[in-house]
């Protein structure tokens, strides 16, 4: 697999309504996914818009399965681009981050466990959680993806999502220990906690 193109921009939408209605098809009539704005927490809820039909927006939608798309109306969105980008190696246990053509972050990362593996794929930031106690295996910030475990069920109730986070314990990194998340030493998520909402996150193997 080629290495990305790290100065490519991407654009995010935010929602400007409170419930964000998206649809199976540019034009369906029923909504499908209702996205709750703040969401999936207390951040703005946003979207990667994967190609811009006029009125209608084909989005990356955070739902199960992984990779999901749909389309949600530009007149429910502001848009904004940037060029940033993450790029997760399973195979070498490492994360680099780019910003504007320039790498920003890199390091050494612990990934999931046999039975519950950090999930492949293209996804995106979709909140970001400073940790009140950064002495923790979440360390000093979660970062949340659009993806989530392939294997994992429900957690409280909830679809278990893979995120991005610190650690309390740099001597994980390198192995595979986690339940999907991907974690790295605290200079490294603190440093993609500056990246945009939306940005693109690749998991390859």
């Amino acid at each position: 697999m080629a290495d990305p193109t790290p100065d490519v921009s991407f654009t995010v939408a935010t929602a400007t309504v409170g419930l964000l209605e998206t649809f199976r098809t540019a034009d369906a009539d029923e909504p499908w996914w209702e996205l709750p704005n703040p969401g999936p927490f207390s951040g703005s809820r946003v979207v990667l818009v994967l190609r811009d039909l006029g009125e209608m927006l084909e989005v990356a939608l955070p739902v199960r399965p992984n990779e999901t798309t749909g389309f949600v109306r530009r007149s429910d969105v502001s848009l904004s681009t940037h060029r940033a980008r993450v790029l997760v190696d399973l195979a070498d246990h490492r994360v680099t981050a780019w910003e504007d053509g320039v790498i920003v972050a890199e390091g050494a990362v612990a990934l999931g466990a046999d039975g519950t593996p950090t999930p492949l794929g293209e996804f995106y930031m979709n909140e970001f959680q400073e940790q009140a106690d950064p002495d923790t295996m979440f360390g000093s910030w979660i970062i949340g993806l659009s993806g989530f475990s392939e294997t994992l069920p429900l957690i409280n109730g909830m679809d278990p999502t893979i995120a991005l986070h610190g650690t309390n314990d740099p001597s994980v990194l390198g192995t595979d220990v986690s339940e999907g998340c991907i974690r790295m030493h605290d200079d490294v998520i603190e440093r993609l906690a500056l990246l945009p909402a939306g940005t693109p996150v690749e998991i390859r193997p």
